[in-house]
């Protein structure tokens, strides 16, 4: 995913030959076809040998967040094989000992990461951090005990936010959209540098989802064939994206997924009033399937959604991926949607 300023044009029926390529383009990568390992398809990989190899890169980048290092702490950037440098045999033996820690403690459950210790330094945390002095207590009422605020339901939020959008009916009767969008994508080594693109995201219920980008000196395109992820590098090489990542994907492709908000949680918690970008905003927690929570952020005036928040499965731990939502603008269909997107990985997915 990437930063992104949208120019949107709606259509009922949106050109049929960018989705056509989609599935196309998904379809050369052979259905059920074996993901190579980690071993299989790089060089000298002495611990994770069994992970699958698109799961590698976002296992690399989520040691990166939880030292806050880069690349070239550990690796020769471009001579990734080498072991010349300390820190990489370091990061073997503690990754190790991490695995060992949680298949002998905790039932083979990721319970302690790099993180448990690290706290985003090389050097693991070895003193108590004391807290910060400006702890905001909550209220007590006459007999001193807390006032527990209270908030609108997360149906009526969400009822709100459908309704500012344009209410359920105009929201459906547009099946299809186009976005000519400027970006910001990550490059470099670790992805820790940005450049500016262009592209277009073609659109289609119920979710079939291609994005075109192009760098100037490249093209790449990702999308969602309805049933996969997928992603083409600059080479035309196209590959299903990491299987971590499908879930994250699909429900992003859902051309209505703010009428589907409801369906997508098995439980919607309102917890909160907290700032987004100097906005108050509603923290609404829900539960997926899977147990695992996301806090949506709806804008306590506007009813807008302004930001969510998910953690994405990895090897190294699970890894934190939020995406923000600004400039609500009317699409001239009567469906108001964010002409600003700014998307912030943990962990690049891909």
């Amino acid at each position: 995913m990437r930063n992104a300023c949208f120019f949107v044009r709606t259509s009922v029926a949106i050109a049929s030959f960018a989705f056509a390529f989609a599935v196309g383009a998904a379809a050369q990568q052979p259905a059920g076809a074996k993901v190579k390992t980690a071993k299989e398809q790089f060089k000298n990989i002495r611990v994770l040998k069994n992970l699958p190899a698109n799961q590698l890169n976002p296992a690399m980048h989520m040691l990166e967040g939880d030292l806050g290092v880069t690349c070239g702490f550990c690796h020769i950037v471009d001579k990734w094989e080498k072991d010349d440098l300390k820190p990489k045999a370091t990061a073997r033996k503690m990754m190790i000992m991490m695995m060992a820690l949680n298949k002998n403690n905790f039932e083979g459950k990721q319970v302690v990461t790099c993180y448990t210790c690290h706290r985003g330094s090389p050097d693991p945390v070895a003193t108590l951090v004391l807290p910060p002095t400006n702890i905001k207590f909550p209220p007590y009422d006459g007999d001193w005990h807390p006032v527990k605020p209270t908030y609108p339901s997360a149906d009526e939020i969400i009822d709100k936010y459908i309704q500012e959008l344009g209410g359920e009916d105009a929201i459906r009767k547009v099946t299809s959209r186009t976005i000519t969008a400027a970006f910001t994508i990550p490059t470099g080594p670790g992805g820790t540098s940005e450049a500016p693109a262009r592209g277009e995201i073609f659109m289609k219920a119920p979710n079939l989802r291609l994005t075109v980008t192009n760098t100037g000196k490249a093209t790449i395109e990702d999308g969602f064939d309805g049933s996969v992820a997928w992603a083409q590098n600059a080479k035309g090489v196209v590959t299903p994206s990491a299987q971590l990542a499908q879930p994250v994907y699909k429900r992003y492709a859902d051309f209505f997924e703010p009428l589907n908000i409801k369906k997508e949680y098995t439980k919607l918690e309102v917890t909160a009033v907290e700032k987004v970008n100097d906005h108050d905003a509603y923290a609404v927690v829900g539960t997926l399937p899977d147990d695992t929570p996301e806090i949506l952020y709806f804008d306590t005036q506007t009813g807008f959604l302004l930001k969510k928040v998910t953690s994405l499965p990895t090897v190294e731990g699970r890894s934190p991926f939020e995406v923000e939502y600004d400039d609500y603008r009317d699409t001239g269909s009567g469906v108001k949607i964010p002409f600003v997107v700014r998307s912030i990985p943990g962990v690049p997915l891909g």
